[in-house]
């Protein structure tokens, strides 16, 4: 009897464990991301929790940060080499919608336009976006050219049209980038920055780091000389602690990673830490309250969103933390209203339109691209300005600027020719150069 119920006992905690061990699995994808139950199961899977803990050189092999551990379905995002299904697709694109919220994560929110910017429409139909559309993970194709938007095509209803609507608020990944280096010229019109060549030497964070003492425009050109710390693929992670740059806040890297460290040459180095560090010092010179001002006077006043948009602080920031990341979450339409303003600065030759002209005039050499297929608009261009890939094939020397980010997200701006085209996309597996560069 005592034999039967040590059985039952041993075979109750079996269940228990796995149990508990697949809870603890679901947890990292039922409950919401960067929540209490999300950092207790470790959904995060990083080792350092607190922003002043030294790296533990033991636990690196465990503790990397892998966004793409437990694919297919439970990582944060997919890997660029996957080939999803349309099952996988609906379940990132679900994801990737869900991130946009804040109630678990410090950020900013911009509250529509009262008075939203309406476009003109003369619109034509292009077989071939259409086949795309249905063929791939392509969300979204919108072309305007001189005032007028030519070709808006939206993914169908019987692909991912019952998720992705013209409201959705949609991931930026790395267009945000020069989305903050235009906020930038903002904060240097209003004089809180005295233009691409001011020194970082103003914040005492910086002190003893590599970052001290130089010109902005170096950050903004990716070349900074951060490339001996920080990772070359994705540029998120340091070889020395595994930390993923879009995790902490920047005041704990320049506190342990960043301390006592000396710059590289001054060449291009894609670097994420450059991007946060860029929009966190504008917080810092400009404070909250006023930031937060001038936010809504360029997206609702200026730029005319119809939706509110977002953009994000790092997860383990405090709000008060003059802190940032180039995450953004913004609908189709927005994104191309962001595009206009843009050339509507840079014909108008505003003060912000000099400062993307500055950005052009002080462009450098990616080096090497690795060009090697046809969806990739990141590596395509041979020269780097100011957060923005300039320099297309046929075209090189002329001002055509890319934002571009992780999973095709993509905006082509021609501001000789007065010509955009924006696209959203889950996955990066459509055909750019027939998408978008054949039409440059």
């Amino acid at each position: 009897m005592n034999k039967f119920f040590s059985v039952i006992i041993i075979t109750l905690s079996f269940i228990f464990v796995l149990v508990a061990e697949l809870n603890a699995s679901d947890i990292c994808e039922k409950e919401k991301k960067y929540s209490q139950a999300w950092y207790y199961n470790n959904c995060d899977g990083n080792i350092l929790q607190s922003t002043d803990q030294k790296p533990n050189k033991s636990h690196l092999k465990k503790g990397k940060n892998n966004p793409w551990k437990g694919y297919p379905y439970n990582s944060g995002e997919i890997p660029f080499d996957a080939k999803p299904d349309e099952k996988i697709l609906k379940h990132y694109l679900k994801k990737y919608i869900s991130y946009s919220k804040l109630e678990n994560r410090p950020g900013f929110k911009i509250k529509k336009s009262k008075n939203f910017k309406k476009f003109e429409f003369d619109l034509k139909k292009d077989e071939y976006v259409i086949k795309q559309l249905n063929k791939t993970a392509l969300l979204s194709y919108l072309e305007y050219v001189d005032g007028k938007v030519v070709v808006d095509e939206i993914t169908p209803k019987d692909r991912f049209g019952k998720i992705f609507k013209n409201n959705s608020k949609y991931v930026s990944n790395s267009m945000g980038k020069s989305i903050i280096s235009y906020i930038t010229g903002h904060a240097i019109c209003r004089g809180y920055i005295t233009g691409i060549n001011h020194k970082l030497n103003d914040w005492p964070i910086l002190e003893n780091t590599l970052y001290y003492d130089q010109p902005i425009i170096n950050l903004l050109n990716m070349a900074s000389g951060d490339y001996k710390y920080i990772k070359s693929k994705g540029g998120g992670e340091f070889k020395n602690s595994s930390r993923w740059v879009n995790e902490y806040s920047v005041q704990s890297f320049m506190k342990i990673e960043m301390k006592n460290t000396t710059p590289g040459k001054n060449k291009y180095h894609y670097s994420n830490l450059n991007t946060n560090l860029i929009g966190s010092y504008v917080l810092y010179k400009m404070g909250r309250k006023d930031f937060k001002k001038m936010l809504n006077e360029i997206f609702a006043d200026k730029v005319g969103i119809e939706y509110d948009m977002v953009i994000k602080q790092q997860p383990k920031a405090s709000r008060s933390q003059a802190s940032l990341t180039y995450g953004m979450h913004v609908t189709r339409y927005d994104y191309l209203r962001i595009a206009v303003a843009m050339l509507d600065d840079w014909n108008n030759n505003t003060c912000e339109g000099q400062y993307l002209k500055s950005l052009d005039e002080n462009r450098i050499y990616k080096g090497k691209t690795n060009n090697v297929n046809n969806t990739d608009a990141f590596s395509h261009p041979k020269h780097y300005g100011g957060q923005f890939h300039i320099g297309i094939s046929g075209k090189r020397d002329k001002p055509i600027f890319i934002l571009d980010g992780f999973g095709g997200q993509n905006i082509t701006i021609d501001f000789e020719n007065n010509r955009i085209i924006a696209i959203l996309s889950i996955h990066r597996d459509h055909n750019w150069m027939k998408l978008v560069h054949s039409k440059f």
